[in-house]
């Protein structure tokens, strides 16, 4: 019965966030609103739990963090209830179904990772036991990772569920139901679900579902942002860049990671000086990426990033390249992705060159961490393929 009652108090942090998805995207869009809800109430919540315990020293107990998931409730619902209403059709994707016996099948195995052990979840038993997130944070002073996921953990417990591991599924499903319904504004149906599939599918994503790392929500929140900023750029529809920035910014309330700025940068892409000229930006931007590669200084980090990312992740870098040439040569005028992708290359050797001045062993010395970390780099590269490819007429 505990594990009942869990589980429905993880899937009810949806409704607040389907409140605020309605404000935001509206009621004929309420596929969308469905979609993301999961991942916009437990952004909220989470983040009133911690402003409340953080700023306010009020305890985090079933009584008070109870309270506040019912407050947002009732402080949007006067708002959105006249629009409420359930688009059924986004049950009907064969993805939705495959995702189902994941979470349920969850429920049955504890957090065993070591990073997840040592941390995440660790904090979540630690804020359960004393309630004070201060507290917590100098027993567990990893100030690089956010409470966000140990906040999920924390609610997980209190509410009766003996295990975390059904939060990540449901980052996993999110991502699937949000990349379909994004797409299909943009491509048929068919292609849509392939889409979805493949960003479901791309390597690492689908088995961080059985992980309680971040990696899994950094890459939802981010690439849901992206997507949704590119949505804003083509279409200048004010819902899809308050979508796409919230998206961003809560990526950096699940790790300290700057890969989100790429995002808003891209935001200038809808302003007809930087669209007219972004071409040559992308162009330029593919240079120094390369160009790295031959500075001396810079050489270990990038040669590290070429085989411990690029080269594990072989084709997808092939198909990029591919793409860029194609869309070079037939003068496209999108070059959203291809910025995207280069950003991310840029930051990433940017961020591992300061990392790798701290602690050079270290930081080059653990491959694997990194591909789940720059996971997020394939499904812009399916993205990239399906809007240069398949793009509506």
């Amino acid at each position: 019965m505990n594990n009942l009652i869990g589980t429905i108090a993880l899937l009810s942090l949806s409704i607040p966030g389907y409140l605020v998805n309605l404000l935001i995207l509206g009621k004929k869009r309420n596929g969308e609103v469905v979609a993301l809800s999961w991942l916009t109430g437990s952004v909220i919540f989470t983040l009133t739990l911690f402003v409340f315990n953080y700023f306010m020293n009020i305890k985090l107990n079933l009584l008070s963090s109870g309270l506040v998931f019912l407050g947002l409730i009732f402080v949007a619902l006067p708002f959105a209830y006249k629009k409420i209403s359930i688009d059924k059709s986004i049950f009907k994707p064969s993805f939705f179904w495959i995702l189902i016996p994941v979470f349920i099948t969850s429920l049955f195995f504890p957090v065993v990772d070591w990073d997840a052990v040592t941390l995440f979840d660790f904090r979540g038993r630690i804020l359960l036991d004393n309630g004070l997130i201060k507290d917590t944070l100098m027993m567990v002073p990893y100030t690089g990772y956010p409470m966000y996921t140990s906040l999920l953990h924390f609610w997980t417990y209190l509410t009766g569920l003996w295990t975390a591991m059904p939060i990540y599924p449901l980052f996993s499903l999110s991502l699937a139901m949000g990349v379909y319904l994004a797409a299909k504004r943009l491509f048929s149906q068919t292609v849509s679900i392939c889409v979805a599939l493949a960003s479901l599918f791309a390597p690492k994503i689908f088995e961080s579902s059985f992980i309680a790392y971040t990696n899994l929500p950094y890459t939802v929140f981010l690439v849901l942002g992206a997507i949704y900023i590119y949505l804003w750029v083509r279409e200048r529809n004010w819902r899809d860049l308050i979508i796409g920035v919230i998206l961003s910014v809560a990526s950096f309330w699940v790790r300290s990671f700057p890969f989100a700025i790429v995002n808003f940068a891209l935001i200038l892409l809808a302003f007809p000086f930087f669209r007219k000229y972004s071409k040559v930006l992308a162009g330029l931007s593919a240079v120094a990426l390369i160009g790295c590669y031959f500075i001396p200084t810079i050489y270990p980090v990038a040669d590290y990033i070429k085989w411990a990312v690029y080269g594990y992740y072989t084709p997808y870098w092939i198909i990029f390249m591919a793409l860029f040439i194609y869309n070079f040569v037939t003068n496209n005028k999108d070059w959203f992705w291809a910025l995207l992708y280069v950003g991310y290359g840029l930051m990433l050797i940017i961020g591992t060159y300061h990392f790798y001045n701290i602690n050079p062993g270290y930081y080059l010395g653990i491959p694997d961490a990194i591909r789940r970390m720059t996971m997020f780099v394939n499904p812009i590269v399916i993205f990239y393929a399906a809007t240069s490819l398949a793009r509506k007429k």
